[in-house]
């Protein structure tokens, strides 16, 4: 026992991590959550229910009460409330993911299937600050602005995403793009290639040229965002040390990206729909009940009673 004691005592002087995996949207269990939670949840109440009205007026009464409350809350989170903005309840519906209604950048290049949709020819393209009316002011009102953080984070994320299609670089740093393209880089890095110099790793690096422009669509409305890209080579010494600044191969190339505002608004509003419409059949299924056991006792009332006669002697 001191032996082993003694074994673990090294690894009590690190820190110690615990890490927490989540169970996938595509596991079982995440299917099979809602519907245990339910069941557990108003088990217990349709049981009490069902002691005092039986079982079909108990599912009526259940159902008129939950269906209820799921409306009052549903409408909540479609539309939000005072002081709650919307689409805060359920994000996605089961076996998805939480980002698969979310809002997101898909970029795409000038002549690709993707833009057929778009005229980015025609569209008007101007500067984040002048796409928000900005224009003019100092700059500290500017990043002040919550519509301008906003939008500039997401054109950020935006502006990356068209990078990595830009010069797409694979986990061992190796670029990979096609043969041309790669033949022309070639040519250029043969003369640009300092002496005693190698190649580092990742060799071709791209970086944004000037800042992106933003503009809307005039054909569909959505939100267009366009930038220029560069691709440097990168060199080294046999230190590893970078001998020169980043050196421009090629010629600079234009990408685009739109903006899908997503559809947050989706799954809230289906459960919305569906618990207005278990409620109006759960209120339908209850009246049906409260006028069948009104008839019954109406029935049992008119009945004559039997009158006691009197056998002649």
């Amino acid at each position: 026992m001191n032996q082993l004691f003694s074994s673990l005592l090294p690894l009590l002087d690190g820190p110690l991590v615990a890490v927490e995996q989540a169970i996938p949207s595509t596991h079982p269990a995440a299917w099979l959550a809602v519907p245990l939670g339910l069941l557990f949840f108003g088990g217990s109440v349709y049981a009490l229910l069902w002691s005092n009205y039986g079982a079909r007026k108990a599912g009526a009464i259940y159902g008129v009460a939950f269906f209820g409350f799921g409306l009052l809350i549903g409408v909540f989170w479609w539309f939000g409330g005072p002081g709650i903005p919307p689409y805060l309840g359920i994000t996605h519906l089961p076996g998805q993911n939480n980002a698969h209604y979310a809002e997101n950048w898909f970029a795409f290049e000038p002549g690709a299937e993707r833009g057929e949709f778009f005229a980015p020819e025609q569209a008007e393209f101007v500067s984040v600050e002048q796409y928000l009316g900005l224009e003019g002011q100092d700059e500290e009102e500017i990043l002040a602005d919550p519509a301008y953080a906003s939008l500039s984070g997401s054109v950020n994320a935006a502006v990356e995403q068209m990078q990595d299609q830009f010069l797409p670089i694979d986990g061992n740093g190796v670029a990979q793009i096609g043969v041309e393209r790669r033949s022309a880089l070639e040519e250029e890095v043969a003369e640009v290639q300092p002496e005693d110099s190698r190649r580092a790793n990742p060799f071709y690096t791209a970086d944004v040229v000037g800042e992106p422009r933003i503009a809307d669509d005039p054909e569909t409305g959505l939100r267009l965002l366009t930038a220029e890209f560069q691709t440097f080579a990168n060199f080294v010494d046999d230190d590893g040390v970078p001998v020169t600044d980043p050196i421009a191969v090629g010629e600079p190339g234009a990408w685009y990206s739109f903006f899908d505002p997503g559809m947050r608004w989706l799954p809230s509003a289906l459960w919305t729909i569906v618990s207005l419409l278990g409620f109006l059949a759960s209120l339908f299924w209850l009246d049906r009940l409260e006028m069948r056991e009104k008839r019954l006792l109406a029935d049992q009332v008119e009945e004559p009673e039997d009158l006691a006669v009197p056998i002649a002697q």
